[in-house]
């Protein structure tokens, strides 16, 4: 095992003594384990999670970004695709979560293993606009990402610090990076000039930094209490170019997520990077090996699940459908509805928002009374 993921297992609490020596034990063999480390989160964690919650979910596309957030009006962003390798992975996520329209798919650089799989759902689903960092870089992937919006005639946006997106009443968006003129002749300019984001969701707020590297952070602390944090979205998937102290400082996160292959040939995430992290004493949750990492907040507390295999949130305790996140497919088996229904509830939920009740299918042009009732045992609104 590696020296980094020595340190990464240490600081997620899965070093278990044995008489003198140490030995690791798999996370998902050591539930107990890594309750004991999220522990450290103290009030802030939360048991379950009751009433409207925003969720972020950090997808497991191996070495690369996908981060889906999902707020409790329905409203979807998707920052990042991940590399070409994790497509099926990676629709098949967005499938089981029943989504099928995104309001925003922000692209934090041009590099594939953070746009590799753009093309594919600019094409397969519906997205309203999309955000860049307006950095051109001329690869196959990119050019393809670029026909697509303009195929599909999606809204393209390029973002600078300061812009600020409201997704819903109490959770926005705010543009900390980049900023002009672009950081210049550094490691890397792609990287460094990132689209850098803190979600805001109540007084729980997220850090997502893509790839941004040192020169990146060195533009970042000064922005000061802007950069305060609750979670961190661990830069550039763990390199040693990234997260240097001045800036984990001044986020001073509760806890950290890092997104990457178990097997890369980057070395990732860094001993240099796992020795601050784990030094600051704060849970760090990491895909390999933990699989999909899903953080849910009501605005207050934080609700941690992971997995290689999360349950879908298609169905509640009773094993009904939720028709605000069923897939066309889930719609098209009900009894009454098939493929044109199907289509028509997915269209009215996306222009006029979720269902608040079984009773509000009548809304739905073809959909009356009788359906609704032959329905209300096999379906729910949440």
């Amino acid at each position: 095992m590696s020296r980094a993921w020595s340190h990464l297992i240490a600081a997620c609490g899965l070093l278990l003594a044995s008489g003198a020596a140490a030995q690791v034990a798999a996370p998902m063999d050591d539930a107990a384990a890594v309750e004991k480390a999220l522990a450290k989160l103290g009030t802030l964690r939360a048991t379950e999670m009751s009433g409207p919650a925003t969720a972020v979910h950090f997808i497991d596309v191996g070495q690369g970004d996908a981060i889906l957030i999902q707020s409790p009006a329905g409203k979807t962003v998707l920052i990042d695709t991940g590399p070409p390798a994790a497509r099926d992975e990676l629709l098949a996520y967005l499938g089981a979560y029943g989504i099928d329209t995104l309001d925003l798919l922000v692209n934090t650089h041009p590099h594939s293993d953070h746009i590799g799989n753009a093309q594919a759902v600019i094409e397969r689903l519906t997205v309203k606009r999309v955000l860049d960092s307006g950095f051109v870089h001329p690869t196959v992937t990119y050019e393809r990402m670029l026909d697509a919006i303009e195929q599909k005639g999606v809204a393209l946006r390029v973002v600078r610090k300061g812009q600020r997106i409201v997704l819903e009443e109490g959770v926005t968006l705010t543009v900390l990076g980049p900023e002009d003129p672009f950081v210049d002749k550094s490691r890397s300019d792609a990287n460094a000039n990132s689209v850098v984001l803190r979600l805001d969701v109540g007084e729980v707020r997220f850090m997502l930094t893509g790839d941004a590297e040192e020169e990146t952070e060195e533009r970042l602390v000064k922005q000061g209490e802007a950069l305060k944090s609750t979670v961190l979205k661990v830069a550039h998937h763990g390199s040693k170019y990234a997260t240097h102290k001045a800036f984990f400082d001044a986020v001073s996160p509760r806890l950290a997520v890092i997104s990457c292959a178990a097997q890369n040939s980057y070395g990732h995430p860094a001993p240099e990077t796992m020795e601050r992290l784990h030094g600051a004493g704060i849970p760090v949750l990491a895909t390999p090996p933990l699989g999909n990492i899903v953080l849910k907040t009501d605005g207050k507390k934080l609700h941690v699940a992971y997995g290689r295999t999360l349950p879908t949130p298609q169905t509640d305790d009773s094993g009904k459908l939720d028709l605000n996140t069923a897939t066309a497919a889930q719609l098209e088996a009900l009894p009454e509805i098939g493929s044109t229904l199907a289509a028509r509830i997915i269209a009215d939920r996306t222009a006029n928002g979720r269902f608040a009740r079984v009773d509000d299918l009548a809304r739905v042009s073809g959909i009356g009374a009788a359906t609704v009732d032959t329905l209300r045992p096999l379906v729910t609104a949440r």
